[in-house]
């Protein structure tokens, strides 16, 4: 595996204290279910371990992973807890398959064939293992189709497969009045009577968020432990902030900022060259239009380069921001939300982006 260069000069604070306090929110939301924490992903980018240290201090006890190494990871830390691998087996090796099996890591059924998969791999073995199935209820994306609905249902009772869960996923969920949500509804209302002692589970955090009526046994949540979702009580969890590098005053004869021309003046500017940039995550697409914060918002000007962020301070004072100076590029001040709107993406995708060469440091208030 590649090792990643940290940069130091970017701070990844994780509040580990808002986590916490995001989770019991939730659990006092809940009139029925429990609360199955999503941690693919490096858990969106925030550091897999230390968040799942987090979450068992707190009491979950269900976490939903996609890559069969971080399931691994996750198992070392918990020996108890149901630890659900979403991508499954159909592209792992025997030896892998027998990893899941000896962890008691729970793989998710995606299609008919790979049913059949793993009844072959498990069928001699002592204690059987359990499942979870996944219906694609009109995602189109990962999941059993339509048309294999029946055969899956008969191969599990005819082969007395254990069934942990029956899941679906939302296409939808952030669009409260979208009937395409009642639709998927209904047939995973269908396909669940089949399976009444498995553990049944549809929503995910904006299905918790927008359609509270719909719960079930279990529900699927990233975004509001994270604090993405922008809805009280939820708090985000994530600043990012960047040293400045360099400060200079430019004259007032017309001047360019950064690759091609893209921002120009004529006026006196005070500039300061931020050790940030779209290999540390930070979207190019911002240039010109974004802020950063130090004491006010202060514009982004010229092209966000491969490791730096030119920003105009010219309405700072001089002995009010110096070189060393961490200015914020996410947080209480500039949201998360106004980051991901800006660069007409969701808050997931600049999560997983930022939290590979940023520096971490976890904030815990027990």
């Amino acid at each position: 595996m590649k090792k990643i260069t940290i940069n130091e000069n970017g701070l990844l604070k994780i509040n580990l204290g808002f986590l916490g306090d995001n989770y019991k929110n939730l659990k006092k939301t809940l009139k029925k279910s429990r609360i199955g924490c999503v941690l693919k992903s490096d858990a969106y980018g925030l550091g897999l371990i230390e968040i799942t240290k987090k979450l068992i201090k707190i009491g979950c006890q269900d976490f939903f992973l996609t890559n069969l190494d971080e399931a691994l990871k996750v198992r070392k830390e918990c020996r108890k807890s149901n630890i659900i691998l979403l991508n499954g087996l159909i592209n792992l090796k025997q030896s892998e398959i027998k990893k899941v099996f000896q962890n008691k890591i729970i793989a998710t059924i995606n299609s008919f064939d790979e049913l059949k998969k793993f009844y072959e791999s498990s069928k001699n073995l002592i204690i059987k293992p359990k499942i979870t199935l996944h219906f694609d209820t009109g995602i189109n994306r990962l999941g059993i189709d339509e048309q294999e609905i029946t055969p899956v249902i008969e191969y599990c009772k005819k082969f007395r497969i254990k069934v942990f869960c029956v899941m679906s996923h939302f296409a939808s969920a952030d669009e409260k009045l979208n009937s395409f949500n009642n639709k998927q509804n209904l047939k995973f209302k269908k396909i669940i009577k089949h399976f009444p002692n498995a553990i049944h589970s549809i929503a995910n955090s904006q299905a918790i968020i927008n359609l509270n009526k719909i719960e079930y046994n279990l529900v699927r949540t990233g975004g509001c432990i994270f604090g993405t979702i922008e809805s009280k009580p939820f708090k985000s969890v994530v600043e990012l902030y960047a040293r400045i590098l360099q400060i200079k005053l430019i004259d007032n004869s017309k001047k360019s900022y950064g690759y091609n021309q893209t921002f120009q003046s004529k006026q006196k500017k005070k500039i300061a060259i931020v050790a940030f940039g779209y290999a540390d995550g930070y979207p190019r697409v911002l240039s010109n239009i974004s802020y950063v914060y130090f004491k006010k918002k202060l514009p982004i000007i010229g092209s966000i380069s491969m490791d730096y962020i030119i920003v105009d301070i010219s309405e700072l004072n001089e002995s009010e921001i110096k070189v060393g100076d961490f200015v914020e590029l996410i947080g209480n001040n500039i949201l998360l939300s106004f980051i991901a709107k800006r660069s007409k993406t969701i808050p997931y995708e600049i999560l997983n982006n930022i939290g590979n060469r940023a520096k971490k440091i976890y904030i815990d208030n027990v």
